[in-house]
Order: structure tokens, then C-alpha cells, then sequence
């Protein structure tokens, strides 16, 4: 169990990292890191296959368990000396240190598992990361994503960011009702896969709904919401307007 909140500590500060705005965004405007949206990060490869519910999903045998827990191990350590080099980088340095090692994790994780598993793993990260997948490169291709379509993208994400964000400014109550904040950052997230998916042409939202597969249930977190990239509260049907997803 201690072992298992320490690499979910070390996700979200991943998450974070990696959320920083960078100078690379599509359209050419800034942007969030490629593969993490609005929320809290745990739509990683890695954060999905933490859940036993997942791991059952994608059919993994106790030998492949048995790796990646040992792969898992390998990057706490190196999480340590990343932590330590972050102290007096810059937020794009970080970010760009963070994606090279997700990087790195991710092609490794790919090593262990079957063609199959990889392919079902990816739709689970799409359905969990909603439709702010929107902003991943690999995604942006496969659809055929036009320049306009990408800036109009990056500025839905950008505006619904701040909007975030001021649902957790400092000074407030500190015995606010924090299931309250979380209710209200989902009535944001589903508010911003609307208005994703409305860039998209019509062509464009069938592949999209073809790419998140079969919809799946993702376990209830310890805010009693879902523990995706799509935030709190129960995950959505990926298939309805609102719904949605990282690359493996």
C-alpha cells in the first residue's frame, strides 16, 4: 500500500510538470504538455494500470504484473533524482525533462505488453483523458486535425485552464467543502469536451468515438469520483457529446 501511494504522488507531481504551459501548443500558441489535459493527471499509462479494474480490462498476467511493479520501483528511484534536479529548473526545463522520462517509462511498459493489450490500454487512456486528448500530437494526426481546428482547440483549453484555477485560489475557506470544488471542476470538464468535440466535423467525431472503443466503468477515487484524467465524479459514456484521453 505505501508503495503504491508513492508512485501516485509521484504521477501527480509528474501530472503537474507536465501540465505547465509550453512554448509548442498546436496552432502555434502555447500550450499544455502533450498528453495530459484538464485534470489531475492520472490517465498515464502507469496511473490506469494502478487499478486492479484496469489491469483486469487489458488482461494481464501475474508475470507481466510482476515487471511492471518492478519497472515501477525503477522509476521511483529515478523520480528521486529527477526531483532533486528540478529544484532550480524552469518550468519548460521541467516539463521537458518530465516528457523525456515518461518517455522513456512508457516505451518500456510498451516492451512487456502484447499488440492487443497496448491497443485496449490506449482507448482506456483516451476514454479517461476526455476529449482535451485532443491537444496530443498523435491524436491531432490521426484525425486530421487542420491548423485552425488546433488553435481553436488550444484556446478552449487555455480559457477552461483559468477557469480551473480559480476554483483553487489561496486565501479561501479552508474548510470548504472540497466535493463541492471537485462537482464544479467536472461541470467544467464536461462544459469543455462539449465544446471540443464541436471543433470537430462530423467525419471527425465518428473516427474520434471509433478510437475511444468499447466504454468502460473506471473505478470511484477517494473523492468519490472516477480516477481518470477526466477529474472527479463518475466517468462519463465516451460515446456521449461530453465524452472522451495518453499515449503509450
Amino acid at each position: 500500500m505505501r508503495k503504491a501511494m508513492l508512485v501516485f504522488v509521484m504521477l501527480a507531481l509528474v501530472s503537474t510538470a507536465l501540465a505547465q504551459p509550453s512554448p509548442g501548443g498546436p496552432g502555434g500558441r502555447r500550450g499544455m504538455g502533450p498528453g495530459m489535459g484538464f485534470g489531475f493527471g492520472m490517465g498515464s499509462g502507469f496511473g490506469l494500470l494502478m487499478m486492479p479494474e484496469v489491469q483486469r480490462e487489458i488482461g494481464l498476467t501475474q508475470q507481466q504484473l510482476q515487471q511492471i511493479q518492478q519497472l515501477m520501483m525503477q522509476q521511483r528511484e529515478q523520480m528521486r533524482e529527477m526531483m532533486q534536479q528540478m529544484g532550480a529548473a524552469t518550468p519548460e526545463q521541467r516539463q521537458q525533462l518530465m516528457q523525456q522520462a515518461m518517455r522513456g517509462w512508457e516505451e518500456e511498459m510498451g516492451k512487456i505488453l502484447q499488440p492487443n493489450q497496448k491497443a485496449r490500454l490506449r482507448e482506456l487512456q483516451l476514454q479517461a483523458e476526455g476529449a482535451s486528448a485532443l491537444m496530443r500530437p498523435d491524436v491531432a494526426k490521426e484525425l486530421n486535425l487542420t491548423d485552425e481546428q488546433k488553435g481553436k482547440i488550444n484556446n478552449i483549453m487555455q480559457q477552461y485552464r483559468q477557469r480551473q484555477a480559480q476554483l483553487w485560489q489561496p486565501g479561501g475557506d479552508p474548510n470548504a467543502d472540497r466535493q463541492a470544488r471537485f462537482q464544479q471542476m467536472q461541470q467544467l470538464r464536461q462544459q469543455m469536451d462539449k465544446e471540443l468535440l464541436e471543433v470537430l466535423t462530423p467525419e471527425q467525431q465518428e473516427q474520434w468515438k471509433k478510437m475511444l472503443g468499447k466504454p468502460f466503468q473506471f473505478p470511484r477515487g477517494p473523492w468519490g469520483g472516477g480516477r481518470g484524467l477526466g477529474g472527479p465524479g463518475a466517468p462519463r459514456n465516451p460515446n456521449a457529446p461530453g465524452g472522451g484521453g495518453r499515449n503509450l
